[in-house]
């Protein structure tokens, strides 16, 4: 959502919740009274109210959040989905980059896949809303199988409060589209050898086990972290230069399955297993998407980011989580609470709210504060009051872009 886009989204809620509430308050005392004695579309009011709450999915929207747009990090991509990711200063963050694809339990190098390339490191499309994109990408048709891999320049997570975020990791995404009339199978190992700036042998540490270094291990289930970092020198507290490896890049894009961290040429170079084995002064790890399949006209889409700092899902950025909490009797008050992880600087929020249910103080559109303390969270609560019993959506939208939905369904019990 762009900044004017949300300029207007505010001016008209504005004007939307004036209008309403002059015009309810008078009529929410009427519908209080005739609720209490009749109950929901006129049916006798015998029981307590019932209440089932869904979640829906989130919906995404571009938003104009705080980047400094100095590049920090350089792509160069190469043939075959290959890729070369260095520093602005050249050092050197892996050498080969590559994935192997399994389609049918045949696993190849994109060269060998018998496909055709219909673009090859194509300059990345403006986004929606006209915004610019650094980065490039490639398409194989592979018999039915369309496979687009983008490599984009991509935001970390912003070094602390009011500091812009800086672009300094690869956004590297794949979108496997079904075109044919048969089923298929396909899973991806993207393999980097590793080599961090001066260390062809760089170890690793991973938030899921703390307080270790990790060499020779597979990363899976409970231990598969959010994200993996690569280190020059294998010391936690000094690891001199050091990348990230993220994996949890939001729930648009499918997280990676496991995760090996290895020698470099281990289980070589065209199969699809590498074992878990130490390092030995010469690093590499593969990141593994396992085979699923993906029927006639379905597709795929999953990804990972690589780069100096953590990459953040744009659906993460000021994280809402919503609750509903209180009376669902008509005309009683319940609240609506966003928690609001890691907000961003001059994040607002807009509760939307349907015809059966009215807001008893304040304004739909509320400011985000500044957490002062860790863990950087906030609250913003509205107060709220039922009209008449249904089922309905309730939304909380975001200056970030991201709009949370909650589905309402309040009925009257047998008494």
């Amino acid at each position: 959502m762009n900044h004017i886009h949300w300029q207007r989204l505010i001016r008209s809620t504005l004007v939307r919740s004036t209008l309403i509430r002059s015009a309810s308050i008078g009529s929410l005392i009427v519908a209080t009274a005739t609720l209490a004695l009749t109950g929901a579309a006129g049916q006798p009011a015998t029981g307590p109210v019932q209440v089932e709450i869904a979640d829906d999915k989130p919906v995404y929207i571009e938003a104009a959040l705080p980047v400094d747009p100095t590049p920090r990090i350089r792509c160069v991509p190469s043939a075959n989905f290959n890729v070369r990711i260095n520093t602005m200063q050249g050092r050197s963050l892996h050498l080969s980059h590559f994935p192997l694809l399994n389609i049918d339990g045949r696993v190849t190098q994109a060269a060998a896949a018998g496909g055709r390339f219909e673009k090859i490191n194509q300059p990345l499309p403006t986004t929606a809303s006209g915004r610019k994109r650094q980065g490039h990408m490639t398409v194989l048709l592979c018999n039915d199988l369309r496979i687009t891999g983008t490599m984009e320049l991509a935001p970390s997570t912003s070094a602390g409060p009011g500091r812009k975020r800086q672009l300094d990791t690869v956004l590297i995404k794949y979108l496997v589209e079904n075109i044919g009339k048969q089923s298929h199978k396909f899973g991806m190992r993207a393999y980097i050898d590793m080599y961090i700036v001066t260390n062809d042998g760089a170890l690793f540490a991973a938030p899921t086990i703390p307080g270790k270094v990790l060499d020779g291990i597979e990363l899976k289930d409970k231990t598969l972290p959010d994200w993996v970092k690569c280190l020059e020198r294998p010391e936690l507290k000094n690891p001199g230069n050091f990348a990230h490896l993220t994996l949890n890049l939001g729930s648009t894009l499918e997280k990676a399955s496991r995760v090996v961290l290895s020698r470099h040429g281990a289980g070589g170079f065209n199969g699809w297993d590498m074992p878990a084995v130490r390092a030995m002064g010469d690093s590499a790890l593969s990141i593994y998407f396992d085979p699923k399949e993906i029927k006639p006209g379905g597709r795929r889409e999953f990804g990972y980011a690589y780069g100096i700092g953590v990459a953040v899902a744009p659906e993460a950025e000021g994280r809402v989580e919503l609750t509903l909490d209180g009376s669902f009797e008509p005309g009683k008050e319940f609240t609506v609470t966003a928690l609001v992880h890691d907000p961003v600087i001059g994040q607002a929020l807009v509760l939307e709210l349907p015809e059966e249910l009215a807001l008893l103080e304040g304004r739909e559109i509320r400011p985000v504060p500044q957490p002062t303390i860790e863990p950087r969270q906030s609250f913003v609560e509205w107060k709220c009051t039922v009209r008449k019993l249904g089922r309905f959506p309730l939304r909380i939208r975001s200056s970030t872009g991201v709009t949370q939905t909650k589905v309402v369904t309040l009925s009257r019990g047998d008494g």
